[in-house]
């Protein structure tokens, strides 16, 4: 089961990820390469958007992981917004809630980013 996608685009200096359907290792794999680019290219707020993410199995959660630290390690914020239950709770579980901003709707974290300036 393999149906992922990513759709990705920029507001101002703020990335936004969109992934769809089910995040296993190559999925996060993607979305980690995608990540360090936005980095490595200087946008230092990103934004994962996980209204259509059906799935993460513990793969693609350990990939997170890497994404949080790089994302740290370059003085940047990265938000999560659009989380259902499950995932809320699987992300604080395992420690990750502490290091990301947890936003209910994209717009809300696009609002709070912009304004970091």
């Amino acid at each position: 089961m393999s149906n992922f996608s990513l759709a990705l685009r920029s507001a101002q200096d703020v990335a936004v990820m969109t992934p769809a359907g089910y995040i296993n290792d190559l999925g996060a794999k993607r979305l980690e390469q995608t990540s360090d680019q936005f980095l490595d290219e200087g946008l230092r707020k990103i934004i994962v958007n996980f209204a259509n993410v059906q799935h993460i199995n513990t793969l693609g959660l350990s990939i997170f992981t890497g994404i949080v630290q790089k994302t740290i390690d370059y003085d940047g914020t990265l938000c999560f917004t659009n989380l259902k239950k499950v995932h809320r709770d699987i992300f604080e579980m395992v420690g990750l809630i502490e290091h990301v901003r947890i936003f209910k709707e994209e717009k809300d974290a696009l609002m709070f980013l912009i304004g970091k300036g």
